[in-house]
């Protein structure tokens, strides 16, 4: 299955780290939660690298989860696929059963700071007790005197990776980017709301913008 993000040049090293962080913990009869699935391509991932895992995709889209449950055919009898809307997370009526494992792929930044806190203490609702949750997501550069140096990464990235994560001439055109949409949430965002939702956090790998942030059911 193809990739269906392009040009973002760091992510083939995050996401083989998040599923490989899954396929090391994971153990036979554990359920993975994917928030916001889209086709399927993250869900194939961590299914095809542990045979005995079973996946609960969520995504809000009828268009994508056709699309992923046609993607997904090959492990069918481990894959449920459920449509449901993280803005109204509460509404979502999962299988009765608990997760060991949590993610969700580059769809935090698209939902609202107050919907990413009720998200993130839902999902820890849902975790078992030696459950862990892997959000994957861009991250928002709140530091207007660092900006420059954000350019240097971007422009390093670019030179390495012969593509731009992101590019703006200046802080206030980065965040006038954001003035007609949800923007990301800041690092320290994020961390704060893990731990207020009983999850032990650390930001496992940071790349550019992006950030891969595990958190752990206390």
């Amino acid at each position: 299955m193809d990739d269906p993000v392009q040009r973002h040049p760091t992510r083939t090293e995050q996401l083989d780290l998040m599923v490989s962080l899954i396929a090391d913990h994971a153990e036979p009869g554990d359920q993975l939660l994917d928030l916001g699935c889209g086709i399927g391509y993250v869900g194939g991932m961590v299914l095809d690298r542990h045979p005995h895992l079973h996946l609960v995709g969520v995504d809000v889209s009828s268009e994508s989860l056709a699309t992923a449950e046609k993607n997904l055919a090959h492990v069918a009898d481990r894959a449920t696929l459920l449509q449901g809307d993280l803005e109204a997370v509460g509404d979502i009526r999962l299988p009765d059963r608990s997760y060991r494992f949590i993610t969700s792929v580059l769809v935090f930044h698209e939902i609202s700071d107050e919907a990413k806190r009720t998200v993130i203490e839902w999902a820890a609702g849902q975790l078992e007790a030696n459950g862990f949750f892997l959000l994957y997501d861009r991250i928002r550069l709140d530091q207007p005197g660092l900006f420059s140096l954000q350019q240097s990464v971007w422009q390093r990235i670019e030179r390495v990776h012969g593509e731009a994560m992101r590019t703006a001439d200046s802080y206030g055109e980065y965040r006038e980017s954001f003035a007609n949409r949800a923007p990301p949430a800041s690092l320290e965002n994020y961390l704060a709301w893990f731990d207020s939702a009983g999850l032990t956090a650390a930001c496992l790998h940071l790349h550019g913008n992006t950030a891969l942030i595990g958190g752990a059911k206390r």
